[in-house]
């Protein structure tokens, strides 16, 4: 729509609501305190009818629907293979939005209802969120089996993890987060000769030889099991207390498939299974 055509919607608005919705100054405009109220009951009036789809299709057997999904980068394998591939067996009509990123970004989506469901490593507490899932998953050492790494002890001490070369997640992200607190607490600093938004490149620096990463084993369950890659335990119990949550935000009346496929991940994802001792 043009411009003009915009604000003479909202003027007859406002007019026939009595009422100032947008304030315009010098960077632009802004909703009044009266806007966002009508946002707040958009947004509440949108959830409702969410939900009214949602009853029309458990009426028609869950024949149809979009489901957004917010999920951890580190989630990802995991979900597709153990939740998503047997879901939309069961459901071949609904159709999926997934959203990756880091645990700042997925918790961002839930808060904000741009996704139903949020897969997440470490996530703070928020009074906006509500727990389906979560397990605590502590943080291991990957190294490559051909690796000079591979020799390391099956629990590292942290001095010797604080001399391994090793490529990290940043801060955003759960896992960085945890290893930033970690260090602050036990006075080290890892030699993290990369940092990066991508757990390709982790898994990569890790193959080539270059160096270890840190990150909770569910991660890479593929690349364990064909033997690809190789974890350690990490004798350092501030890096064992990370958590993999599947979260929605506190009261939002989700759709139907929302609920079951988040009931199924839960039941089906190696993120929510206890890690072998």
């Amino acid at each position: 729509m043009e411009p003009s055509s915009i604000s003479r919607h909202i003027h007859a608005l406002e007019k026939a609501l009595s009422i100032t919705l947008i304030e315009r100054g010098g960077r632009g405009v802004a909703p009044t305190e009266a806007g966002r109220l009508l946002l707040d009951h958009l947004e509440r009036q949108r959830g409702d009818f969410e939900a009214l789809q949602s009853s029309f299709d458990e009426l028609r057997g869950m024949q149809r629907g979009e489901l957004v999904v917010a999920v951890g980068d580190g989630f990802i394998s995991d979900f597709i293979g153990n939740a998503l591939s047997t879901f939309t067996a069961a459901f071949p009509g609904i159709t999926y939005s997934l959203r990756s990123g880091s645990t700042e970004q997925v918790i961002h989506s839930i808060c904000t209802d741009q996704a139903h469901v949020g897969l997440a490593f470490n996530a703070r507490h928020n009074r906006m969120l509500r727990v389906i899932a979560k397990v605590e998953q502590p943080l291991m050492v990957l190294v490559s089996p051909h690796s000079e790494f591979a020799d390391l002890p099956d629990i590292v001490s942290i001095g010797q993890l604080a001399d391994l070369p090793c490529a990290t997640l940043l801060p955003s992200f759960g896992v960085g987060a945890l290893i930033r607190e970690a260090e602050a607490v036990h006075g080290v600093r890892f030699r993290a000769v990369v940092e990066s938004n991508s757990l390709a490149v982790l898994r990569h620096f890790v193959r080539e030889g270059l160096g270890v990463t840190i990150l909770p084993s569910f991660v890479v369950t593929r690349e364990i099991t064909d033997g690809t890659i190789v974890a350690k335990g990490i004798e350092l119990t501030a890096l064992n207390k990370g958590e993999a949550s599947l979260l929605v935000r506190q009261g939002r009346r989700l759709p139907q498939g929302a609920i079951r496929l988040a009931d199924h991940a839960a039941r089906g994802m190696m993120a929510f299974k206890p890690p072998p001792p």
